[in-house]
């Protein structure tokens, strides 16, 4: 019986994971993806005490500072938690485990487009994490779907590999902050408002996206679709356990 089970391993998972530890408490951790997704981060620049510093640098810290205490860790996707007497039962894919009281961690996981040809050319031209795959994409031609911060740092990642790089935003309006909008401005990344990717088309690996403007429907040959619109939650598993808004968000 532990006496705190954390669900997620990402900043908040982690730091909820050592807090705990630190008050004496019996801890277990459960991640599916140890380090999250700030591990796949290209830069991050609003972190206290860090002028500038990588996802996997500021995660590698994260990771040193958790392995200072006694703390459990499963390497396990949870698949469900269930109300007991003596307070919840954490099932995952291969055990389960009682715990007093759980703090769930989850995070969120990339938002997808949903339209026709996404699923077909997934790891085949379409990407929801640049720092993972930019490389692959040197002196080729991409899109970066999102005029958000996510979608702004993503081009600007991606400029150490190539020079054709345009941003597709589906609103009239840019929502990155300042700074970022000067970064793409100064390293000359088109921006496009109101396009919406309809379809992704190609044989082996993606060849050309069909989307929609003002003047409508069009078509572009690239080599790469960076998909930065969001994410949602990764909530699906706690069943009925609590109430979800309509976004899947936990209801406080």
């Amino acid at each position: 019986m532990f006496d705190l089970t954390v669900v997620g391993g990402g900043p908040a998972g982690i730091t909820a994971s050592i807090y705990s530890a630190r008050k004496k408490l019996k801890t277990l951790m459960v991640a599916k993806d140890l380090l999250g997704q700030t591990r796949e981060a290209g830069f991050i620049e609003n972190w206290p005490g860090e002028r500038s510093i990588t996802g996997p640098e500021l995660m590698m810290k994260f990771e040193e500072h958790l392995k200072d205490y006694d703390i459990d860790i499963e390497e396990d996707r949870v698949v469900s938690i269930e109300k007991t007497v003596e307070g919840f039962m954490v099932r995952t894919d291969d055990e389960s485990f009682n715990s007093r009281a759980v703090i769930v961690a989850t995070g969120r996981k990339p938002k997808r487009l949903g339209v026709p040809g996404e699923d077909e050319f997934v790891g085949k031209g379409v990407v929801y994490c640049t720092t993972c795959d930019a490389p692959f994409f040197a002196d080729k031609k991409v899109v970066v779907v999102g005029g958000g911060d996510s979608g702004f740092k993503s081009a600007i990642e991606l400029t150490d590999h190539t020079n054709d790089i345009s941003i597709f935003e589906v609103t009239s309006e840019i929502r990155a902050e300042g700074v970022l909008q000067d970064r793409v401005k100064e390293k000359g990344i088109g921006v496009f408002l109101n396009r919406k990717v309809k379809e992704i088309k190609g044989g082996d690996f993606l060849e050309e996206i069909v989307y929609e403007d003002p003047d409508g429907e069009s078509s572009m040959k690239v080599d790469g679709l960076f998909v930065q619109i969001g994410a949602v939650p990764i909530s699906g598993f706690l069943g009925d356990l609590v109430d979800l808004n309509p976004l899947g968000e936990i209801e406080i």
